[in-house]
């Protein structure tokens, strides 16, 4: 199964072990489980930090995937709202992986929040299903002659695939972890479908721990 962005969904992406960088891309962070099967595996906050209470707030997707990158910061950004600006806007790809640059750049433009999404793990299930009783088998020179020309055996295999994602929230100012969760989801088609998951079971699992 391999993710695409709802601009190009016709296109396969080709690096898809990208994604298994991603974060957020993300999470279902969530009390037990939702009706999609993702659960919360864990998650922390600092018990000092009271609300969360960012001016400026900018979302990174931690993959070397340019597409995937965009996708997932400028959906979660347009679901933060106005104060939420991608990493790809202000971080040009040559430099996202260069720690002394980006937050040069991010001090610089003001801001005093960060979301960040990886992917840290994905396991796959394989699972066998077999087919219905085809026609042919229910008389013995139907089955005889499908016999021959099958082309494959009656079972299939199907693999369902499942991430691990985690999501943390930091302060720009001290530096400082506020808040991170992990949690595990089956793997999406598009982005920005998982982002929308995410950022609205984020927002939930903030809002029951009052820091929202």
């Amino acid at each position: 199964m391999t993710l695409r962005t709802s601009a190009n969904r016709e296109n396969t992406m080709h690096r898809r072990h990208s994604w298994l960088l991603l974060a957020g891309m993300l999470v279902v962070l969530a009390v037990g489980c939702s009706t999609s099967g993702s659960r919360l595996v864990s998650s922390w906050k600092d018990p000092s930090v009271k609300k969360l209470s960012f001016q400026r707030v900018v979302t990174i997707a931690l993959t070397e995937d340019g597409p995937i990158r965009r996708a997932a910061e400028r959906e979660m950004a347009q679901i933060v709202g106005p104060k939420a600006v991608p990493s790809s806007q202000v971080i040009p790809d040559a430099d996202i992986k260069d720690a002394d640059k980006v937050k040069a750049k991010l001090t610089s433009d003001g801001f005093d929040g960060v979301i960040t999404l990886r992917l840290v793990d994905a396991t796959t299930k394989v699972q066998t299903s077999r087919d219905p009783v085809p026609t042919a088998y229910y008389s013995v020179w139907g089955y005889y002659r499908f016999a021959w020309v099958a082309d494959r055996p009656p079972d299939q295999l199907t693999a369902e695939q499942k991430l691990q994602i985690e999501c943390n929230i930091y302060s720009l100012q001290s530096g400082k972890l506020l808040w991170t969760g992990t949690s595990e989801v089956m793997q999406p088609h598009l982005v920005e479908t998982a982002v929308q998951e995410v950022a609205d079971l984020v927002r939930r699992r903030l809002k029951s721990e009052g820091l929202i």
